[in-house]
C-alpha cells in the first residue's frame, strides 16, 4: 500500500516549533471608563442606624463599577451598573455601563446576559463604541457556542462605514469561519477561513499583527475542514473502490497534516495546541479506519483476526505518529504554561493509552 507510506513519513516536527511569541490580549478592550458630563439627575437616599444612606447620579455610579471593575471585583461592578440602569435608563452613560456589564458577565460565563448587553451598546451612536461592542458579541457567540450570535455580530460590523483595522479583518473572518464549522456548514467554513488567510497569508504577515490568535484560528479551521473530509471517505476490505477510497483518505490527511503544521507555525500556543491534537487524532482515526473496516461478509471469525492482527502489526507507525503529536503538544503547553486549554487536556487523557498500545499493549 505505497500510498498510505506517503502518509506515514509526513513531518511531525515541525510541532517543536509551535511555542511562538506570547499571546496578546483580545482586539476589543477591557473595560472603559469614558468622561461622562455631571448634572443629570442626582439620588439622595436617607440611612438609618443600620443603613448608611447614599447620594449618587448616573456618572458616580458608573465610576464606581469602573473601579471595582479594575479591583476584579465584577459582581460588585455588576450591583452598581445594574442600580444604574434601574435608576437612570435615560442616561448618556448607560451605553457604557451595557458594554461594561457585558465585561462581567462574560467574565461570569453568564452567556445570554452578556449576549444582551453588549447588543444594546452596540445600539449606541458612539460608533467605536458600538463598533468595539460587536466584537465582543462575536467573543461571547463563540465562547457561548452560539454561532447565531457570532454571525449577526460580524454581518452588522460588515454592513458598518467604520473601517476595521487589518487584526481585526482577520479576528472577522476567523470567527465566522468557527461559527460556520460549528453550524456543520464547512463549505462555507473554509471560505470564511480562507478569507482569514489571505489578508496575512505567510508567517511573517502573520508575525505583524497586533494579535495572532485569530490567523491561528482560521488556518485550525482549514485544517479541521480537510479532516472531517476525510472522515466521511468509507473503506471496506476487499471492496471494489477499497484502493481508491485509501488513497483518496491519505491524501486528504497529508493535506489537513500540512494545514496545521501551517496553524501551529503562525505562533498561537493556544491554538497550536489544538492543531497538535487534532494532527494526533488525525493518525489514530486513519489506523481505526483500517484495522476496524468491515469486512467481506464471507470470512469467518478466523480470517478477521488474522487480518486486524496483520493489519495493526503494518500500520503501528500511524500509532507511534499519533503519539508523537501528543506527546510534543504537552511538551509546548508545559513550556507556554497553557492552562484552561480543552486540547491539552484531550492530549493528555489520550497519550497514556495510546502509549500502551504502541509499546505492545492491546
Amino acid at each position: 500500500m505505497p500510498s498510505m507510506r506517503t502518509a506515514l513519513v509526513l513531518a511531525l516536527s515541525a510541532l517543536l516549533g509551535c511555542a511562538g511569541r506570547p499571546t496578546p490580549g483580545p482586539t476589543t478592550p477591557d473595560a472603559r471608563a469614558r468622561p461622562a458630563m455631571r448634572g443629570e439627575e442626582f439620588r439622595v437616599i436617607g440611612g438609618s442606624s443600620a443603613t448608611p444612606g447614599d447620594a449618587f447620579d448616573a456618572t458616580l455610579l458608573f465610576e464606581r463599577a469602573i473601579a471595582l471593575m479594575r479591583e476584579q471585583r465584577c459582581a460588585e461592578a455588576l450591583t452598581e451598573l445594574d442600580r444604574l440602569l434601574r435608576e437612570f435608563p435615560t442616561a448618556s452613560v448607560v451605553p457604557l455601563a451595557q458594554y461594561n456589564r457585558g465585561l462581567c458577565l462574560q467574565r461570569a460565563q453568564r452567556w445570554p446576559d452578556a449576549a444582551t448587553a453588549m447588543t444594546a451598546a452596540a445600539a449606541s451612536r458612539d460608533a467605536t463604541l458600538a463598533h468595539d461592542a460587536l466584537f465582543r458579541l462575536a467573543a461571547v457567540g463563540a465562547s457561548g457556542q452560539n454561532p447565531t450570535w457570532v454571525i449577526e455580530a460580524t454581518d452588522a460590523l460588515q454592513a458598518r462605514a467604520l473601517p476595521l483595522t487589518i487584526t481585526e479583518r482577520v479576528e472577522l473572518f476567523a470567527r465566522r469561519a468557527s461559527a460556520r464549522l460549528a453550524e456543520g456548514n464547512i463549505d462555507e467554513a473554509e471560505r470564511e477561513a480562507q478569507r482569514a488567510v489571505a489578508i496575512a497569508p505567510t508567517d511573517d504577515a502573520v508575525h505583524a499583527l497586533d494579535d495572532d490568535t485569530h490567523a491561528a484560528e482560521a488556518r485550525v479551521v482549514q485544517g479541521e475542514v480537510t479532516r472531517r473530509r476525510s472522515l466521511a471517505v468509507a473503506y471496506q476490505v476487499e471492496a471494489p473502490d477499497a484502493e481508491a477510497a485509501i488513497t483518496r483518505r491519505v491524501q486528504l490527511v497529508t493535506r489537513a497534516h500540512m494545514q496545521f503544521n501551517d496553524a501551529i507555525r503562525a505562533g498561537n500556543p493556544d491554538w497550536a495546541a489544538a492543531a497538535g491534537f487534532r494532527i494526533g487524532e488525525m493518525y489514530r482515526d486513519l489506523y481505526d479506519t483500517i484495522v476496524d473496516a468491515p469486512t467481506p461478509p464471507t470470512w469467518d471469525d478466523a480470517q478477521r483476526r488474522v487480518y486486524r492482527a496483520r493489519t495493526a502489526e503494518r500500520l503501528r507507525p500511524l500509532l507511534q505518529g499519533a503519539l508523537r503529536s501528543w506527546e510534543l503538544t504537552l511538551s509546548m503547553a508545559r513550556r507556554t504554561g497553557i492552562t484552561n486549554n480543552e486540547w491539552v487536556r484531550r492530549a493528555s487523557e489520550s497519550v497514556d493509552r495510546l502509549r500502551a498500545v504502541v509499546t505492545g499493549g492491546p
